[in-house]
Formats: structure tokens, sequence, C-alpha cells
């Protein structure tokens, strides 16, 4: 079994604390796409269904 990447838990912090993708990524200091990947890599790490997205 693989270990899990706590980064992505800081990941989500930042991103529920920010309300945006774009402003999360600017306080962790990546780029959109950067960022985009590890949500990406959550979302395939959680319950399906726990990290969905939002309708605009």
């Amino acid at each position: 079994m693989s270990r899990p990447d706590l980064n992505l838990l800081v990941t989500l912090d930042v991103l529920l604390a920010e309300g945006s993708v774009a402003r999360a990524a600017r306080r962790l200091k990546l780029s959109p796409s950067a960022m985009s990947r590890a949500l990406a890599r959550l979302r395939a790490a959680s319950a399906p269904g726990l990290a969905r997205r939002a309708p605009e």
C-alpha cells in the first residue's frame, strides 16, 4: 500500500480557506496547472464524491 501524500491535505485546506483555485495556487506559490494536478491527485485518492467540482 502506498503512503498518502499529506501535502494534498494542505492543498485542500488552503483551497477551502481561499475559495478559489487561482488564489490557493498563489498562496501555495504554485502554478494554476500544478494546483489542478494536485486537485486531480486528491480526487483520485479520496472517496467518490468527496472532491466534486461545483457548478459555476
